[in-house]
């Protein structure tokens, strides 16, 4: 079984710190256990007799230099001993690249100063060493970023650290809250929609009181409705925005222990103060640094190491200035999207040319790509909004947009690109451009099958059925009933082969195919099978929607005019 060593340092000092500090490694211990991996904590307390015996001491630096992961925790002091393991810890990464270095610094209450030597060994740190350490203020800060830390040096569990309804666990283990860690409980934009969605749920029950009173009054089903979607779309933004700080916060701890500039430091700061637009400001000229640097490398008769190492710290700089960005809603979402898109380009084409780490070049490949789904989907749910409003020139606008932006990305194809074409093909349809509407479907299908290629259960199992059921649908517009047919057909074969027949969706997209068939044999004056189609389109209808609804009685009245 592999182990990971951790040797804590601290003074006395911080005596419950470290209590905090054994039981998280305890409780991960168990959860790393089950992958055949097991956390093995030193502290000084661990040996007996005197700390400041120096032959003593030379056993616990033996220990620092066996370890995977040195930690070094500081508040208002800086003990003689502290700092020689943290040194010795240094020198011995730059031997062996091990153990990870990372110095944590609580912060200090109103009144509390540091020790001089903290002082020093701060600026020593960062100037000799490019040493960024680690702030925190809360027991939930200080877990987090050592988590966070840990899966760097341990990747066999991937990147399990997920946000769960505002709370950070791995494998189902809670680390922090993200209420009490500072870059989001400081964080202006997070606060405001945090505390508003607190409140929502009680604005809309009290909605759903007053209709229940007065059910016939349209106001208040329009007020309920409003608020409905206001909540939702509230609760989809900030879980989004959520994710973007959290994301942020590990690029952060994957910078940590490392070489940083003097302006990242600053940006690093700003954000762990929840100043995200500071942050932001910070890196302002990142981008035309980053381009700066570059020209000169790819200019310099003689390439060194040192030259290329500083494009590198300018391509570190910029993909941080990315994060800021995307977590800056000062700026609109569209700028945000375009500026982000831009840096993500040139950080990757910066990565290429100074032969950048494999491992953090594909990560960022990830992210690029992540990046441009979740733009597509922002711009399909725009698209969509607008479709339902009737705006199908701002409608094509937006989906255009998403499938634009993918336009750049060469690598397998992106989940939701189908539904996008699909939406597209809806709203040409609904403006009259059969002839665009038509290859919008037929791509959407295209993209659909050339992407879900397993027999994996998949969300977008219904997405054949109802194109092909629209592309059959303008076709009985145009009156050319054979291709008609021929789609609906298309679409109920799709249908059987589904692997979502029991849901409510399956059994409506059933009963609008059956509908369709019964218009077009009444087209054609096919009494027989018109009245065979619409009966069991009527069944369907009444079974799942009742009898008064809408659709139900239209088809019933369709029924009877056969």
């Amino acid at each position: 079984m592999k182990v990971i060593k951790i040797f804590l340092a601290s003074s006395e000092e911080m005596d419950y710190d470290r209590m905090v500090f054994g039981n998280l490694i305890r409780r991960l211990d168990d959860v790393y256990e089950k992958r055949g991996i097991r956390l093995k904590l030193f502290e000084w307390e661990d040996y007996d007799s005197a700390f400041n015996d120096r032959r003593k001491q030379d056993e616990y630096n033996e220990n620092v230099r066996e370890s995977d992961i040195f930690l070094a925790l500081f508040h208002k002091k800086a003990g003689q001993f502290t700092i020689e393991e943290f040194d010795v810890a240094s020198e011995t990464f730059k031997a062996k690249s091990s153990p990870k270095v990372y110095a944590y610094l609580k912060d200090l209450k109103p009144g509390e100063e540091v020790s001089k030597e903290l002082e020093e060994f701060k600026r020593r740190m960062f100037d000799e060493m490019g040493h960024y350490w680690c702030r925190y203020d809360t027991r939930d800060s200080l877990q987090l970023q050592f988590v966070m830390q840990l899966q760097l040096v341990e990747s066999s569990m991937g990147d399990n650290l997920v946000v769960e309804n505002g709370d950070v666990r791995i494998d189902g283990l809670k680390v922090a809250s993200m209420d009490r860690v500072k870059f989001a409980s400081s964080n202006e934009n997070y606060v405001k929609m945090s505390e508003e969605l607190s409140v929502l749920p009680g604005k809309i029950e009290k909605a759903k009181e007053r209709l229940q009173k007065y059910p016939d009054d349209e106001d208040l089903v329009e007020d309920l409705q409003q608020k409905l979607d206001h909540y939702n779309k509230l609760k989809k933004e900030f879980t989004e925005y959520q994710d973007i700080l959290f994301d942020t916060a590990k690029r952060i701890s994957r910078l940590q222990g490392e070489h940083i500039t003097e302006r990242m430091r600053r940006a690093m700061d700003a954000f762990n103060e929840g100043n995200v637009r500071e942050a932001n400001i910070i890196l302002n000229e990142a981008e035309a640094d980053a381009k700066r640097n570059l020209n000169d490398y790819k200019q310099s008769r003689m390439i060194t190491e040192q030259k290329r190492q500083i494009v590198i710290y300018s391509l570190e700089e910029l993909v941080l200035k990315i994060s800021t960005v995307r977590a800056d809603l000062s700026i609109s979402e569209w700028d945000r999207f375009d500026l982000t898109d831009k840096l993500y380009l040139q950080a990757l084409d910066i990565a290429q040319e100074v032969n950048y780490d494999k491992k953090k070049y594909a990560w960022l490949k990830e992210k690029y790509l992540g990046f441009l789904i979740l733009h597509l989907h922002h711009c399909y749910d725009a698209g969509e909004r607008a479709y339902k409003q009737g705006d199908l020139e701002t409608a094509e606008t937006m989906v255009q947009r998403g499938i634009k932006s993918l336009n750049k990305w060469l690598g397998d194809l992106p989940m939701g690109i189908d539904h996008s074409y699909e939406l597209l093909g809806q709203i040409y349809h609904k403006s009259g451009d059969y002839v665009k509407a038509l290859e919008s479907y037929n791509k959407a299908i295209d993209f659909h099958n050339e992407i879900y290629v397993s027999d994996t259960v998949f969300m977008g199992d219904l997405l054949c059925p109802q194109t092909y059921n629209r592309m059959g649908c303008i076709y009985l517009e145009i009156k050319e009933f054979d291709s008609a047919i021929e789609y609906f057909e298309k679409a109920l074969e799709a249908l059987d082969s589904s692997r979502t027949k029991t849901s409510k969706c399956t059994a409506l997209t059933y009963g609008n195919i059956y509908r369709n068939i019964g218009l077009v044999h009444k087209e054609r004056g096919e009494s027989a099978e018109a009245k065979d189609y619409l009966t069991k389109a009527q069944t369907v209808f009444t079974k799942v929607l009742g009898p008064e609804h809408k659709k139900t009685k239209e088809t019933t009245n369709q029924l009877q005019t056969v």
